[in-house]
C-alpha cells in the first residue's frame, strides 16, 4: 500500500513541476517576444486601451496639399 501511495504522489508532484516549468518558460517568451504583437495579444484577449509604448507612434508632420 505504501509503494502505491508513493508511486501516486510521484506521479502528481511531476505532472505539477512539469505545469510549473511550462507556465514559468511561457511567462519568459510573453515578456521577451509576444506581448510585442498586437495580433497575440488580440488572441489572448489581453488587449487593454493603452497600448505599450512601442506600439504609441508620434504624429507626423502635416504636409499641404499641393496644388498644380
Amino acid at each position: 500500500m505504501k509503494e502505491v501511495i508513493l508511486a501516486i504522489l510521484t506521479f502528481v508532484c511531476s505532472i505539477f513541476l512539469v505545469f510549473v516549468f511550462v507556465l514559468f518558460c511561457w511567462y519568459i517568451v510573453w515578456k521577451c517576444c509576444l506581448s510585442k504583437f498586437r495580433f497575440v495579444r488580440e488572441l489572448l484577449g489581453g488587449m487593454s486601451d493603452t497600448p505599450p509604448a512601442s506600439e504609441i507612434r508620434q504624429p507626423s508632420k502635416l504636409r499641404k496639399p499641393r496644388r498644380e
